[in-house]
């Protein structure tokens, strides 16, 4: 047996949301490659906040780079 689960009426959010991020300490907010300032640690590449520089993303830099490639 199978199920249905298309729904005509769906609406995906706006691309937007998607690709905002928001500082969880001062609620700044900015697209991904908005005016955050990008940062290298060691192997992580860190996304800190412009305004009271906190660290609101954290990635490591093989997994971006294998991201990217692909």
């Amino acid at each position: 047996m199978s199920t249905d689960t298309s729904h005509d009426d769906f609406e995906p959010p706006p691309e937007a949301r998607k690709t905002v991020l928001f500082c969880p300490d001062c609620g700044h907010e900015s697209p991904v490659t908005g005016d955050w300032k990008t940062v290298t640690a060691g192997d992580e590449r860190l996304l800190v906040c412009v305004d009271c520089g906190c660290v609101v993303d954290r990635r490591s830099r093989r997994q971006h780079e294998t991201v990217k490639a692909v």
